[in-house]
């Protein structure tokens, strides 16, 4: 029952996670582009940081988030799922594949993007255990944990 309730609440995480940084990814726009010409290409720092930086703070913010809604002691399994689930939506949504015909180097930026919620997903899952076992620490006093 309790994976359940965590598929469940990843599910729900991921749903969250579309609709809120479809909205939300304007406002990212407009701090990266003053212009459109500022961008010089896709390997450009800027134009990665718009793109594959946007892709990874959005997963890494939900993956805190899941952190919170998550039984204690959750693997990082759940973080990973979560990448994966929210890049795959993403993937079909946007209808994604790419033809046969495509530069090399536009199909290693466009499915990096997808790579890199993946990765922003399990670099918050990362953080989010690191910070319950910190906590955890923090709660035994004398070899013995404190009762809550």
């Amino acid at each position: 029952m309790r994976t359940v309730r965590v598929g469940v609440t990843l599910i729900a995480v991921v749903l969250a996670t579309l609709l809120l940084s479809n909205y939300l990814q304007e406002f990212w726009v407009r701090a990266f582009v003053d212009n459109p010409e500022a961008t010089s290409g896709w390997w450009s720092p800027r134009w990665l940081g718009l793109t594959w930086g946007w892709d990874t703070l959005v997963t890494l913010v939900a993956a805190l988030g899941l952190a919170l809604l998550l039984p204690r002691g959750s693997s990082i399994w759940w973080y990973v799922g979560l990448g994966v689930v929210y890049a795959l939506i993403r993937l079909i949504a946007q209808g994604g594949f790419q033809g046969l015909s495509t530069d090399l180097g536009f199909s290693f930026w466009h499915y990096g993007s997808y790579v890199m919620s993946v990765i922003g997903a399990t670099l918050g899952g990362g953080v989010a255990i690191g910070l319950g076992a910190w906590r955890r620490r923090l709660t035994i006093v004398g070899g013995v944990r404190e009762s809550r």
